[in-house]
């Protein structure tokens, strides 16, 4: 199994490159740039100084490329990046996660991504793909605002029977519509690849109210998955009657999307990477940050990580 720490190939995108530099900078909580640069190949060691500074030569095209993605991230994630550039561009330092509970989850959403979520996804006696969906229903609650509610529809439900979660969630959000199975056999269904629901509702109770269904995934694979999830199908297949505004589609992913953004946005429907998520992730519940804080503590320990 390929370690955590090891460095990316020679063909590695520069979101992956981005991420190995955070991860360095967490394990060592410094990293002069041009250390990076050495460690992919990139930089002979006498082109450096002892304090990381260039004696002479600018960083070079990779690593300049993995900074202007560190200051994208930076700006992107709003008051929630868990990384400082300092010495003038030229380290990263990593920032305490105790400072802000932001930082945490970024770390979280870090480690779910570049972690094998097909055989290390379990830490602290939970499943961080399943905790993902947790996350990501409070995140998509503070996207929709003011009286928006968000319900986990997929495994981390805790509904075994698939019938019994649609019926639950036409409850949940005041709709007179419950379960259908217009092909009269034995459902197969797990989830329908609807893994959180957000809604916002009139005082009336009637039809007609925005409702996103969202689809969530960890790891780097999911390019593959993003045309899955249709809401009209879903609808059509599920409900006895299909509401009167189609559910927005939503698509949450742990990896940062630094390439291909508008034709995956257009594949994917309302997007929300890691950045996206850190953004909108001010309002999440003390029991989430708790199982999100013990998982990643864990995770970070078997990874050879600092664990705060």
């Amino acid at each position: 199994m390929t370690q955590l720490l090891d460095t990316p190939s020679s063909s590695a995108s520069v979101s992956e490159l981005a991420d190995h530099a955070e991860l360095m900078c967490w394990r060592y909580t410094r990293l002069p740039l041009l250390q990076l640069a050495r460690n992919l190949g990139r930089l002979e060691e006498n082109d450096y100084t002892h304090d990381g500074v260039p004696e002479e030569d600018p960083l070079t095209e990779t690593v300049e490329d993995v900074l202007t993605e560190i200051y994208r991230r930076e700006k992107a994630c709003r008051d929630g990046y868990p990384f400082e550039i300092r010495n003038d561009g030229h380290t990263l330092v990593a920032v305490q996660p105790e400072k802000c509970h932001k930082l945490l989850l970024y770390r979280y959403f870090l480690l779910a991504t570049r972690l094998n979520m097909k055989t290390s996804r379990r830490h602290a006696q939970m499943d961080g793909a399943d905790l993902f969906e947790e996350v990501a229903a409070d995140i998509v609650r503070s996207y929709f605002g003011c009286r928006a509610e968000a319900r986990v529809f997929g495994t981390a439900s805790g509904i075994p029977s698939f019938e019994k979660r649609v019926n639950w969630l036409c409850k949940e959000m005041g709709l007179k519509y419950y379960f259908r199975n217009r092909d009269n056999a034995r459902t197969v269904a797990r989830d329908g690849k609807l893994d959180v629901v957000v809604w916002k509702k009139f005082a009336d109770e009637r039809d007609s109210m925005l409702i996103g269904f969202g689809q969530c995934k960890t790891g780097t694979s999911f390019r593959n998955n993003i045309t899955e999830l249709d809401t009209s199908v879903f609808c059509s297949k599920w409900l006895d009657t299909s509401p009167a505004v189609m559910p927005v589609r939503l698509f949450l992913v742990t990896e940062v999307v630094s390439n291909r953004w508008y034709t995956t946005a257009s594949d994917a429907g309302l997007l929300f990477d890691r950045c996206r998520l850190i953004d909108y992730a001010d309002d999440i519940s003390e029991e989430v940050l708790s199982k999100v804080k013990a998982w990643t503590k864990a995770a970070a320990h078997v990874s050879t990580l600092p664990e705060s």
